[in-house]
C-alpha cells in the first residue's frame, strides 16, 4: 500500500524538479550568450518533461488496475 502512495506522491516533486530544471538550464544559457529568450525555450522544455512524467504515472496506475495489482481490499498489507 505504501509503496504505491510513495511512487505516486513524487510526482508533483518530479514535475517542479523537471521546469525548475528547464528554466534554470535556459537561464544559464541566457546569460552565456546574452540572449532573452532562452529561459522561455528551458521552461517550455521542464513543462513538456514534466507533463510526460505525469502521462507516465497515469499510464502506470493504469496498467497497474487493469492487472489488478492495486491496493484493494488489504488492511495487512500483505501482497496478493
Amino acid at each position: 500500500m505504501w509503496r504505491s502512495a510513495l511512487r505516486f506522491s513524487a510526482v508533483g516533486l518530479e514535475m517542479g524538479i523537471a521546469v525548475a530544471l528547464g528554466y534554470g538550464a535556459g537561464w544559464w544559457l541566457d546569460t552565456k550568450f546574452g540572449t532573452s529568450y532562452l529561459k522561455i525555450v528551458g521552461l517550455l522544455f521542464g513543462i513538456a518533461a514534466s507533463f510526460m512524467t505525469l502521462v507516465r504515472v497515469a499510464r502506470d496506475l493504469s496498467r497497474m488496475e487493469r492487472d489488478g495489482e492495486g491496493d484493494g481490499d488489504q488492511s495487512n498489507g500483505e501482497p496478493k
